[in-house]
């Protein structure tokens, strides 16, 4: 470079590769003009000598792969563009430059590519990567013909389907491999066996679902719904994808005569949730669904449920829960945020314990004075029931971490309850079970004891009716709406 340079050095040094070693980025600034520039892409050891740089006063930049608007969520996952004006290169017209260069054969890419395989020789393909000569591209080829229709989302006709499943195991169908799914419910299905057994698991990812389909031993994994859907061995569909997907994987699956159970929320919307609504109303006969609202379930909470029951006036009840701050591009955010998501749990616990219908619904949020903290993040809410009773829940996220996340005070008849964090119960006024553990139990745990009871005929009480599940859901969705 220096001799090509006229000794000079270049005026800019774009580093590409890939390696843990110093050495190359010490060449770069090396190989450097005084003044010039040195733009890391790729990745390097980052032990830097100062004497490299110092003496020629050089620029040093860091640039993510692609360009402008990589790793920016709004950019890449909600399509928001830059203004041509301000950005010129983004991300997308990089691409776009860079395809319109294959096409106009500028770049000419033939020579690099070793193979091409059809994609029934997919195997084959991967392997060749593998060997001791590794090419630099090999191709798969798709049959220009294939009908993607064929594989396309396709509407299911209601089906009617007896109220209990036969056999003693719950053949369950995985709807999104995502962390909460594979971190609970099924290590959980795993202690549980041969009650529960992971028949098959979807996700948009091939990859993952195989990956997962092999840890958990799975029939078979798939990226094709309709594949879960017309698999006449699934006793119940689990959907554990975002949000904004539950509702349309859930009601696809309910008028497929499948038994779903959505982790929640189960809608995000009104149009969502009258999507259920119509579907309950329009046959008496239909699969079962169930929603992920696991506190009802915990021991702590069955506990209080016992002295609950045997009270002669309405309940006045204190709930807080500590949130804890959550960035605002975080995705929990959108489709009702974490109203929606997070504070159901909540409302249905409310609706356990009292064991009757919502009569009213007042609530007041806070203010913030910066961006940093959303108001829907930080509300007091008061529910009052048919039967008198009345529910204060404080949701927030300006809290400090040091402090519990979840305390709960059950007043009635002169007596008193408290739970904190699901770790122990104290009774005021009353003798209660002295329960103690040292990590929360939520009762994720129960919920697919009891989902596996009912399907199996042991118990004819479904875990959370109908009604209950809608009211929860339509209460979180109005207070999302209008705070």
């Amino acid at each position: 470079i220096s001799n090509w340079t006229g000794g000079y050095g270049a005026d800019a040094v774009l580093f590409t590769a890939a390696t843990s070693s110093s050495d190359p980025l010490s060449k770069s600034f090396q190989m450097s003009k005084k003044k010039g520039k040195v733009v890391l892409v790729g990745v390097s050891g980052m032990e830097i000598n100062r004497a490299d740089m110092y003496s020629k006063e050089l620029d040093f930049l860091i640039s993510t792969s692609y360009g402008p608007g990589r790793y920016d969520k709004i950019y890449e996952e909600k399509g928001i563009d830059y203004p041509y004006a301000y950005v010129r290169w983004t991300e997308n017209r990089n691409m776009s430059e860079y395809l319109r260069l294959l096409y106009t054969g500028e770049i000419k890419l033939k020579e690099m590519i070793d193979k091409t395989f059809s994609i029934e020789q997919v195997t084959d393909a991967f392997k060749s990567l593998q060997g001791e000569r590794k090419p630099l591209i090999v191709i798969l080829n798709y049959d220009n013909e294939y009908d993607l229709k064929e594989s396309s989302h396709r509407k299911s006709p209601i089906k009617s389907i007896p109220q209990k499943i036969t056999g003693e195991t719950v053949k369950v169908a995985l709807i999104g491999a995502g962390g909460f799914a594979t971190s609970m419910h099924l290590p959980n299905m795993e202690k549980l066996s041969p009650k529960f057994c992971l028949h098959a698991v979807m996700s948009r990812r091939g990859h993952q679902a195989k990956a997962v389909a092999n840890q958990y031993g799975a029939k078979y994994a798939t990226t094709d719904y309709n594949e879960i859907l017309n698999d006449d061995e699934v006793d119940l569909i689990l959907v554990g994808t975002r949000h904004d997907t539950h509702a349309s994987f859930a009601i696809e699956g309910l008028k497929s005569g499948k038994n779903v159970f959505v982790e929640k929320p189960l809608a995000t919307n009104d149009k969502e949730l009258k999507l259920f609504e119509d579907f309950f109303n329009s046959t008496e006969r239909h699969p079962h669904l169930f929603v992920g609202f696991n506190r009802r379930f915990s021991k702590y909470s069955s506990e209080v449920k016992k002295y609950t029951e045997q009270r002669i006036n309405p309940l006045f009840i204190n709930y807080r829960m500590n949130a804890g701050f959550i960035p605002l591009d975080h995705w929990v955010h959108e489709h009702g945020g974490r109203i929606v998501g997070e504070f159901c749990h909540i409302v249905d616990l409310m609706t356990f314990f009292t064991g009757c219908r919502i009569k009213s619904i007042s609530f007041e949020n806070l203010n913030p004075n910066n961006n940093k903290y959303s108001k829907q993040d930080n509300v007091t809410v008061i529910l009052k029931y048919e039967d008198g009773s009345v529910a204060n829940i404080q949701y927030f996220a300006v809290g400090s971490k040091e402090m519990v996340k979840e305390k709960l005070e059950v007043h009635f008849d002169g007596k008193s309850i408290e739970m904190n964090d699901y770790k122990n119960l104290k009774g005021y006024g009353l003798k209660i079970n002295d329960i103690q553990t040292n990590l929360s139990e939520k009762g994720q745990f129960n919920e697919l004891v009891n989902i596996h009871n009912f399907l199996t005929g042991k118990d004819s009480r479904l875990p959370i009716e109908q009604w209950d599940i809608l009211q929860t859901t339509k209460t979180c969705i109005e207070i999302s709406k209008n705070i």
